[in-house]
């Protein structure tokens, strides 16, 4: 099955680039978690939401990849 994703016209071919490398690797070895922030989210803030991300995961047994 082929899927079609549409990023944003701002994004860099690099960035769209690793998304679709992102998606490729969550679909072979597990389920994705999807997290929407803002587009002026920084550095700090994201790195804080995925190690809570993290932690959920970790704290209920399984393995973060």
């Amino acid at each position: 099955m082929l899927i079609e994703l549409a990023v944003p016209d701002d994004w860099t071919p690099g960035q769209a680039m690793m998304m679709r490398q992102l998606l490729q690797h969550v679909m072979r070895t597990g389920q994705p978690i999807i997290a929407a922030v803002r587009k002026d989210v920084t550095a700090d803030q994201l790195k804080d939401v995925q190690d809570r991300i993290e932690a959920v995961i970790r704290e209920a047994g399984l393995q973060v990849t």
